[in-house]
């Protein structure tokens, strides 16, 4: 007769002592207290993304405030009350999010009308310059706490669960084959966790789950297999989760001008590689104030949302629809020709004009429109920042005859080459 005790046996359940408890209690408060401690994480890098959208809505705002004063009716001072409201919420942001400091001059300026006029937009452009950058390094600063804390929680969890197990290897040697032989492959799998690759943790769980479906091992050994797949599932949904939040817009749900930048400048560089070309389209609602001043903000705001799924689903998979600021929004053609963006814009165009849009009827021609300015690397700008800079000069153009207009930059460049 076999004298090996079956690992189901009660005896195992009468083994559990008072150490097992404190462990289990300990593992409880760390848990908890990791938790805790990433929700103020996750709190405090939502108030700082409030903060840098902010001050990259009042950064755009100062910047077309001369050619939205050309090309609005409304006056110098409501324009100036509309930029000092915006440098208010900046402000409040910035206090909400713990960082008073960041709008530095911005603050004693902030009852300073001549700050905001033409003479000094310059002087007001290379504050708010200074405030985004120090706004964006805290929000990167934020971001990383936050996927540091994960990791050190999966790392952590798992060095106690470790350290558990083989402090009570003696008491489980009956079951030597089945409990630190697991351990060990489970201990080799853990060590795998790369922090810098989010997908490993993925990965690692469930190549932990497959290998020890297929291994003799106690039921101590799948209590722990149980508790880190469950654990490192947890952290890459909110590891993604994190990602999300960094690049898409709150408000419309599309990429924020960060992500647009940086994938804007890969493209490029790739451009130049393989000597490819690369479009951009920087798109406005036409009378969008006046829509505003007319039904509020609230009712603006659906027409953002509603906008920006229209163009999220019109444009293709491989291009890169974003929010850039305000009522503005930028779409990314990667290896894509001038004729090919301005089919896929004037597509998008008469798209938004045909669609129904609340309160549209009080808006010029009874309809909601939009003008499209697009420009093209390497034939209309050599680097990502004149690019961006063209295509707006031409979206500006498309206004200047008229709106609900799609113009390209090398349409403008070439008539004023023929003056």
């Amino acid at each position: 007769m076999s004298s090996e005790i079956p690992i189901n046996q009660p005896v195992h359940l009468k083994r559990i002592t008072l150490g097992a408890a404190l462990f289990l209690l300990l593992l409880a408060l760390v848990i908890g207290g990791f938790m805790f401690y990433r929700n103020l994480l996750v709190e405090d890098l939502q108030h700082k993304q409030t903060l840098y959208r902010n001050l990259v809505e009042l950064k755009g705002k100062a910047a077309g405030f001369e050619k939205s004063r050309d090309q609005s009716s409304m006056d110098d001072d409501a324009t100036i009350k509309v930029m000092q409201f915006m440098l208010d919420e900046v402000l409040e942001s910035a206090v909400v999010a713990g960082k008073p400091d960041i709008p530095g001059v911005l603050i004693r300026k902030r009852n300073d009308r001549g700050y905001f006029s033409a003479a000094n937009r310059e002087v007001f452009l290379l504050a708010l310059d200074n405030s985004t950058q120090k706004a964006d390094k805290e929000l990167q600063s934020a971001l990383d706490a936050c996927v540091w804390i994960s990791n050190v929680f999966v790392m952590t969890v798992s060095f106690l669960v470790v350290v558990f197990v083989l402090a009570s290897w003696r008491r489980f040697y009956i079951n030597y084959t089945m409990t630190l032989i697991p351990l060990s492959r489970l201990s080799r799998k853990v060590s795998l966790i790369n922090k810098n690759i989010p997908e490993s943790i993925h990965d690692t769980a469930e190549d932990i789950r497959n290998d020890l479906a297929v291994t003799p091992h106690s039921w101590e050994i799948s209590l722990i297999t149980d508790t880190m797949v469950d654990f490192c599932r947890d952290i890459a949904a909110k590891n993604k989760k994190l990602d999300e939040l960094y690049i898409r817009d709150e408000k419309t749900n599309l990429y924020n001008y960060r992500h647009f930048k940086e994938h804007l400048i890969m493209e490029i560089e790739r451009s130049k590689r393989l000597d490819d070309k690369v479009s951009i389209a920087m798109i406005d609602i036409d009378h969008f104030k006046l829509y505003n001043d007319e039904n509020g903000h609230v009712a603006g705001d659906q027409v953002l949302e509603q906008l920006a799924g229209i163009i999220g689903t019109t444009c293709r998979t491989s291009d890169m629809p974003s929010r850039f600021g305000g009522e503005e929004f930028a779409v990314l053609f990667p290896r894509t020709g001038i004729d090919t963006a301005m089919q896929i814009s004037d597509r998008l165009r008469m798209i938004i004009s045909a669609e129904p849009v609340a309160h549209e009827k009080k808006q010029p021609g009874g309809r909601l429109t939009v003008s499209i300015g697009i420009a093209t690397f390497p034939d209309d700008a050599q680097d990502w920042y004149t690019l961006v800079n063209n295509a707006d000069r031409a979206l500006y153009h498309a206004k200047s005859v008229g709106r609900n207009n799609v113009c390209a930059f090398s349409a403008i460049k070439s008539g004023d080459e023929g003056k």
